[in-house]
């Protein structure tokens, strides 16, 4: 295994997730049966052996569209990781088939690493997902008080 990463914001992204903005570490667990019982069985949750560390992380594949309206998407891991939660339980193939593309086309838009992006792909698995694309033109700053 490689020598561990101690800033969380450098270390790999299956050991990494965003919390409030930055970068935090996913929590760490040594067998299954540490992991809560609630999330153990929740269909949408999935749990991996982290290549990084070692120990069992926690993944979930759900968008809670109930409560969820819009998502800033600030760099290719956030969208690729976006990418993936909007896919569901979908395999690659049933998504490339109803966008009409390849499915090594989708495993690149979800690869955060990839540097190959087919935009008329991405187009094409957004509208699939039903997801439409805003840009933020201009953040508003906040207001101090003229003196």
């Amino acid at each position: 295994m490689a020598e561990l990463v101690l800033d969380a914001a450098n270390a790999p992204r299956e050991c990494k997730t965003e919390r409030g903005g930055r970068w935090e570490f996913k929590r760490r667990y040594r067998s299954e049966l540490e992991i809560p019982g609630k999330l153990r069985d929740d269909p949408s949750t999935s749990w991996y052996t982290c290549q990084h560390c070692g120990h069992l992380h926690i993944g979930h594949s759900r968008i809670d569209l109930a409560t969820e309206t819009h998502r800033v998407l600030g760099d290719r891991a956030a969208l690729a990781d976006f990418l993936v939660k909007s896919r569901g339980n979908a395999t690659h193939k049933q998504v490339a088939e109803v966008a009409k593309i390849r499915p090594i086309r989708l495993k690149e838009l979800e690869d955060p690493t990839s540097e190959k992006v087919d935009l008329n792909a991405f187009f094409a698995v957004l509208a699939v997902y039903r997801i439409k694309l805003a840009a933020v033109l201009r953040e508003e700053r906040s207001r101090r008080p003229s003196r």
